[in-house]
């Protein structure tokens, strides 16, 4: 690709450019473009500020912070470069620094919603969950009727463990912007910990269909999917007492396997009623991806064929074999837990 033809008009054409780039995600050709046009024009601010952006979102955060700098350098009076190496210094850990790039970014622009967008989330990468609530409080004042603010309220609301301002936030944001995969799941978070896996599952099948890319969605899928089974491993617990407490006599053992089988039925229908349609290959797939809970939801299945056979034979003893394999699934579930929570404490070193 050849450098754009210097002059005002390419100058803005390659800003424009690199600028649409970035938002379609086309990060490569952007950064490329970036470069291509820095070299006719090396000391502009607006085109350092869009490598900069281009380089932010790619994560590469040491390279990016010389653009911001020079951006800063060339335009110091431009609440932009300051609020990128704002963001930047704070990817970087360097919190006091960033703190002080961004609030200079604010005390330019006061009234520009994007950098208090970002003056929050310096304040929330530092620590400052309150400071930061308080300004995104403002950046909504500011632009009630923009999802972004409104995601940011929820977001810092969220760490704050404030649910009821988070949820109402997140509900706001997808008023204002139905295809809006990470309030669909953050809120999807939300139901899960409250307890809720089916409106958990339908968030997060939604903003995986919304944004494919978004890795966290699977991860979230299969913490959902291991709370139900949890669930699921309780019910049976008390039905298979139940199914015990009758072994002596045949029908009764018949009857309460059979009542067992239907409440199980009419409990999965309930926790699960709503889904979208298609939902269930979706589900299954992402099941397979993790080994253990394919294991796990396999023995459950096995359990339920035991209380069929306690029916078809009126044998309640049977049930016994479900007591065996609930406690061979409570131990590995331990041992899961204890090897992933190790490997996650790990990776945080």
């Amino acid at each position: 690709m050849s450098a754009p033809r210097p002059g005002t008009d390419g100058l803005a054409d390659a800003r424009a450019r690199i600028a649409h780039l970035r938002q379609v995600r086309r990060l490569d050709d952007a950064e490329r473009a970036a470069r291509d046009a820095l070299s006719s024009w090396p000391g502009d601010a607006g085109l350092l500020c869009e490598l900069a952006a281009v380089l932010l979102a790619r994560e590469r955060y040491t390279e990016a912070l010389p653009a911001a700098d020079a951006a800063v350098a060339a335009a110091p009076g431009d609440e932009r470069g300051h609020r990128l190496r704002g963001l930047l210094l704070s990817m970087l850990d360097r919190h006091a620094e960033a703190l002080s790039a961004a609030w200079t970014s604010v005390s330019i622009a006061p009234q520009e919603p994007v950098a208090g967008i970002a003056y929050a989330r310096v304040l929330q990468r530092a620590g400052r969950l309150r400071d930061a609530a308080q300004a995104a409080g403002r950046v909504v004042t500011l632009a009630p009727s923009s999802a972004d603010a409104h995601f940011l309220l929820a977001d810092v609301a969220g760490d704050l463990g404030d649910v009821t301002t988070a949820r109402r936030a997140y509900e706001e944001t997808l008023r204002l912007d139905p295809e809006h995969a990470a309030a669909r799941h953050d809120l999807a978070v939300l139901d899960a910990r409250a307890r809720r896996p089916g409106r958990a599952l339908r968030g997060l099948i939604d903003a995986g269909r919304l944004a494919p890319a978004m890795t966290q969605v699977r991860s979230t899928v299969v913490a959902v999917l291991w709370q139900l089974s949890g669930r699921m491993r309780l019910w049976l617990v008390v039905a298979t007492i139940a199914v015990l407490a009758t072994a002596e006599s045949a029908l009764a053992a018949r009857i309460v396997g059979g009542v067992v089988l239907l409440l199980t039925a009419g409990l999965g229908w309930w926790s699960l009623r709503g889904l979208p349609r298609g939902s269930w290959p979706v589900l299954v797939a992402t099941l397979r991806t993790d080994r253990p809970l394919t294991l796990v939801y396999a023995v459950l299945a096995v359990c339920l064929l035991v209380l069929v056979a306690v029916v078809a034979t009126g044998l309640g003893v049977l049930a016994i074999l479900v007591w065996f394999a609930l406690i061979a699934l409570g131990l590995l579930t331990l041992v899961v837990g204890l090897a992933r929570r190790r490997r996650q404490r790990t990776s945080e070193r």
